[in-house]
């Protein structure tokens, strides 16, 4: 169920950026929408903290996610990248930071080692970079 309406949300996010049919989203440039989206979090993360009715949490996290989808897309439609390479670039990330949740049947590894190995792997992306 969850991937159909997540894929859903995609289409109708993509189709408000690329085909247009949002006029709101025709004008935004990726400053602006990084702005909304931190309104956005903002918002989110008030929500949270002042324990607010489930239903606003849902619909704050929601604005969040449409925003983030959102954004991704206007970097397509910019020509900066495509969102398949923004998901693979965030799968490669994963792999290499957090390892062990691709291995099947590895132990589990507990917060210090977890926070190790991501911080060694930010480390040597940074050593990469430079």
């Amino acid at each position: 169920m969850e991937d159909k309406v997540f894929s859903s949300l995609i289409q109708v996010v993509r189709s408000m950026v690329l085909e247009g049919r949002c006029p709101w989203m025709r004008r935004q440039s990726l400053l602006s929408i990084t702005e909304s989206l931190a309104e956005e979090c903002q918002e989110f993360s008030e929500a949270v903290v002042e324990a607010k009715p489930k239903k606003e949490v849902i619909s704050e996290a929601g604005d969040v996610l449409t925003l983030t989808l959102a954004l991704c897309f206007l970097l397509e439609r910019e020509g900066m990248c495509s969102v398949g390479e923004i998901i693979n670039e965030a799968i490669a990330k994963l792999r290499r930071r957090a390892p062990y949740i691709f291995q099947e049947g590895a132990h589990p590894v507990s917060i210090e080692e977890a926070a190790y190995l991501w911080e060694l792997a930010k480390c040597k992306e940074k050593e990469n970079q430079e």
